[in-house]
């Protein structure tokens, strides 16, 4: 182990005119991959990677070829590489509970995370976050297990919390940052480094930290800056909408999701877009949660109609698509009336791939597969137009 970290500082500091090398991936079904790594005795370094992300596609042009990252790779770690939407993909993202790309994981050959990256670095970044997993104590995994001991020490905590937003452990983070600004004094919040904290961690509005930072936003506003101070508890508000809605779909941590979405209840201002968009999306969630379909439907109904709504074409789509997933089938017309409707009002072009990936699942639903092929194909067309412009795509909707 020591000769390995010593090997780390030789890669880091490592600087040739030539880069010929690059990270030499394994290829095989993932049972044989972690059956190899522990025979090994490596750890596996797993790049969970989806076609359509660009970071991802940086990552491998400009990171995986520099000789220091490979030489380090190439002899530390068992190398394998997934298509999220492709093959083993899908069921290993889910195993892992990968959210976003690229996503960066060190797995154990009993098939363990004791390390995770999340998003694109510079390459002596990622060699030194690659070290941290030669030495798991330091890593979210490792740290949990002392935090979850009782060590709520200052300087365990932020480190743990530093750990899990590397990770994008978001829920785990929220979780964890309500310990830690909860016994804080109220009027030391506003201080510059709480403030600093609470803005790079501080993601729970059920805590009373942040209904605080909430309620006293002119305070802040006058000390940090309007826009600043917007951004993060705008962000900050719409993210927790957004977790409680996950908590539902994937049958995680309940409670804490109605916790957090009675608190956004409590704070938010109905009346304003904001309320507005925040109130029905935990509203579409209470519903579907329950099965009241016709109240979901019922609901979206009204938004359509009301000309005030704020990005009602965004709002529409991920209703529409959430209902062809989990809603029964006699439920599915509702779903393409809101396409139809979405598709003559002549939207951007964004929304126009949306809503023919929306048609896609639709008609797959319906079992029509040949028309499901032909908006598929106009999908994909929709998409090449878009890149030729230069223009963001959506996600590709899986049936």
């Amino acid at each position: 182990m020591k000769r390995l970290l010593i090997g780390l500082s030789c890669f880091a500091a490592l600087s040739v005119s030539a880069q010929n090398r690059e990270i030499a991936f394994k290829e095989a079904d993932w049972k044989t991959q972690l059956a190899t790594a522990k025979k090994e005795n490596k750890l596996i370094f797993f790049d969970a990677y989806t076609s359509w992300c660009g970071p991802c596609k940086m990552m491998a042009k400009d990171v995986f070829t520099r000789d220091s990252v490979a030489d380090l790779f190439n002899s530390t770690f068992h190398n394998v590489k997934y298509d999220m939407e492709k093959g083993e993909g899908p069921g290993l993202k889910d195993k892992y509970n990968i959210t976003g790309y690229p996503t960066y994981l060190f797995i154990d050959g009993n098939g363990e995370v004791v390390h995770k990256i999340v998003g694109s670095m510079s390459a002596p970044e990622f060699i030194n976050e690659a070290s941290k997993a030669l030495t798991p104590e330091n890593t979210a995994y490792g740290l949990a297990k002392k935090f979850n001991g009782g060590d709520h020490s200052d300087a365990t905590t932020l480190a743990y919390l530093d750990a899990l937003e590397k990770a994008y452990e978001n829920d785990k983070m929220g979780k964890v940052a309500k310990v830690y600004f909860d016994k804080l004094p109220k009027e030391s919040l506003t201080d510059e480094n709480n403030w600093k904290l609470a803005v790079k961690y501080l993601n729970n509005p059920s805590s009373e930290a942040f209904a605080y930072l909430f309620a006293n936003r002119a305070e802040l506003e006058k000390k940090y800056g309007v826009n600043d101070v917007n951004m993060y508890l705008q962000s900050t508000m719409y993210m927790a909408v957004y977790s409680v809605k996950r908590a539902y779909e994937t049958k995680g941590d309940i409670a804490n999701a109605k916790e957090i979405a009675a608190a956004i209840r409590k704070i938010q201002p109905k009346s304003t877009p904001d309320g507005k968009y925040m109130f029905a999306q935990l509203d579409l969630v209470e519903f579907a949660a329950v099965n009241a379909w016709d109240k979901f439907i019922g609901k979206i109904d009204a938004i359509s109609n009301d000309k005030d709504f704020p990005r009602k074409a965004d709002f529409i789509v991920g209703a529409a698509n959430d209902l062809v997933t989990a809603a029964p089938k006699k439920n599915i017309p509702a779903a393409k009336k809101w396409a139809d409707q979405l598709e003559m009002s002549k939207p951007e072009l964004f929304t126009s791939i949306q809503v023919a990936d929306l048609k896609k699942r639709i008609l797959n639903k319906q079992g029509k597969v040949a028309e499901a092929k032909a908006m598929a194909a106009k999908a994909d067309k929709l998409r090449k137009e878009a890149q030729e412009k230069g223009q963001m795509t959506p996600p590709i909707m899986n049936d």
